[in-house]
């Protein structure tokens, strides 16, 4: 019987390891503490601490917004439509005017930037917006909210678009049209601003990514980096430029690409030169 003692001890020590380990005295997220006096285990920062990497509000990459973006008046009639009592006011960053936004770039941008952007824009956008941005993304395509398009209608017929809505009589589904026209922004729409996204400031880009905006999540998580987000907002306005190039702006080279017959691949997989 003794020769098994040493066994039981061995067992026991590990036993009582495994339970030290499995049950220790720091606290989980959101975990109950006596600690404290309200009880949270998790804590809030204390004011005025800045965590490590973290940029300050006036650092040039967070700097979206014009003064008058910062502090934006009430607007009498559209205080009548919104709130008769004449108590409710814009937001900080509402979409009023496109004075609200900066104009430029916090840093000049150049070929690798725009590269970048075209990796962090197919890795977290064209999934909804689309490859060019013709709002056809995959998740659209299958019956989720559809986002603005970034391109208007040459013809200034067509209307923005974000849900589909069964036809009562044929049975299928149709477009549920928003109003405003295609290429428009939906949230300078709703304060009664018609304001295509190709003419829009840069800085209202850089909001809506970092915000989010309608069904559209913040994306301040996906793409931490401000200057990376600055890089999307970059390749967006390329790829507004390129569904409305001229050929006559193209080089010599790019205009015999453009003039070449399609190939039997290029003609039945449709590839556009």
């Amino acid at each position: 019987m003794n020769r098994y003692l040493p066994l039981f001890a061995v067992l026991a020590l590990f036993a009582g390891c495994q339970q030290k380990m499995a049950d220790q005295p720091a606290h989980r997220p959101y975990e109950e503490s006596s600690m404290f006096e309200h009880k949270q285990s998790l804590r809030p920062l204390e004011s005025g601490v800045i965590h490590r990497n973290q940029k300050l509000s006036d650092d040039a990459l967070l700097t979206w917004l014009t003064p008058a973006g910062k502090s934006i008046p009430a607007d009498a009639e559209w205080l009548k439509s919104v709130d008769p009592t004449g108590k409710t006011a814009p937001p900080p960053g509402a979409p009023t005017s496109n004075n609200n936004f900066v104009k430029e770039f916090p840093f000049e941008l150049h070929e690798e930037d725009f590269r970048r952007g075209q990796v962090l824009y197919n890795a977290n956008c064209a999934l909804c917006h689309g490859g060019a941005g013709h709002a056809n993304g995959k998740i659209p395509e299958r019956g989720f909210l559809r986002p603005p398009s970034y391109h208007t209608d040459v013809n200034a017929v067509a209307k923005d678009w974000s849900t589909l809505s069964i036809n009562k009589e044929t049975g299928k589904a149709e477009p549920s049209y928003t109003g405003n026209p295609r290429g428009t922004s939906r949230g300078f729409y709703r304060y009664g601003q018609e304001q295509t996204l190709k003419t829009v400031n840069v800085g209202y880009i850089f909001q809506v990514i970092t915000w989010g905006y309608g069904g559209m999540a913040s994306h301040d998580t996906q793409i931490p980096d401000a200057a990376d987000r600055w890089r999307v907002v970059g390749y967006v306005r390329a790829l507004q430029m390129s569904q409305a190039a001229s050929a006559a702006d193209l080089t010599d080279e790019l205009k015999k690409r453009l003039d070449q017959p399609k190939t039997a691949k290029t003609a039945k997989t449709g590839e556009k030169h």
